[in-house]
């Protein structure tokens, strides 16, 4: 990260959430927002594609709400043995003013040393405004968002199943979301084990095999089965969702909301395209009820 070596600027992720998932090594990086599995798995694909060109690499990892003046001066000073340096700065967002004063000079002067990169993690807030405009102009940004919509979470399980070389049928991504819920986290470690655990595409009784205790356990699982007319499979979820804490009303709410999707869908007769806003749903769930 010196003046021989301009780093790539950007925001990386405004438009894509996944964005992330194509970050490259830059000698200065700001991983930003609340998205810990993304940050996680950014810093792990920097630290690897570092390795895999230099062989070696000294790596040093500090918090920013526990730094001590000069530590980042040291940590970029030329090594021993003149390797490559990764420095990691987590909690930008609890920063002291120490860690604030020696990183706005850091990143304005760069370090002394070649072949050194800096990634720096912040969770959100405004803390320390000055050192991000300052890393926003002078390095990469990767927005680290959360995936709030289906879609994007469908992409992520296609994705982590693309890097493995593995495919995953739709309905199958769909049944894995919806049995580990919101964590990105929880997902990843899900898609590990089933490429780990299976052979060949992915199927929805894969999933059901390995996670039906989850998947099952919920009021939509419930109304699903029955408006397919699967009776005894209902009558089934009914009893496991009620065992694990399903409230009753939510299973009645459920069904009713499904009822009515269908009926409304019935008696739309509108094109296909106007669908999801006539009925309130994501395009795959039209899919779905259909």
């Amino acid at each position: 990260m010196s003046a021989a070596r301009s780093p790539r600027s950007g925001r990386a992720g405004r438009t894509d959430p996944l964005a992330w998932r194509r970050a490259e090594p830059a000698p200065l990086m700001l991983l930003k927002g609340p998205e810990d599995h993304a940050a996680r798995w950014v810093t792990d694909r920097v630290t690897q594609a570092l390795r895999e060109r230099h062989g070696q690499l000294e790596i040093h990892r500090l918090r920013a709400g526990e730094y001590q003046p000069g530590q980042l001066a040291t940590a970029a000073s030329p090594s021993l043995f003149a390797e490559p340096t990764l420095i990691t700065v987590e909690g930008l967002e609890a920063m002291n003013d120490a860690f604030l004063e020696d990183a706005l000079r850091l990143v304005q002067q760069g370090p002394g040393a070649d072949d050194v990169t800096l990634v720096l993690r912040h969770t959100g807030g405004t803390r320390g405004k000055r050192l991000l405009d300052a890393v926003a102009k002078a390095g990469t940004v990767v927005e680290c968002v959360p995936l709030k919509k289906d879609e994007e979470r469908l992409a992520f399980v296609q994705a982590e199943f693309r890097d493995r070389r593995r495919r995953i049928d739709e309905e199958a991504a769909r049944a894995l979301i919806r049995a580990t819920g919101a964590s990105l986290t929880e997902l990843a470690a899900a898609c590990a084990q089933l490429v780990d655990d299976t052979e060949g595409v992915v199927s929805v009784e894969t999933v059901d095999t390995y996670y039906s205790g989850r998947v099952e356990a919920t009021s939509f699982a419930v109304a699903d089965a029955a408006l397919e007319g699967q009776a005894a499979r209902a009558v089934s979820l009914v009893r496991h969702a009620m065992a694990t804490g399903v409230h009753p009303v939510m299973i009645t709410a459920a069904l009713a909301l499904k009822a009515r999707q269908v009926a409304r869908m019935i008696d739309a007769r509108r094109p296909a395209a106007e669908l999801p806003s006539l009925l309130g749903v994501a395009p795959f769930q039209v899919r779905y009820i259909q």
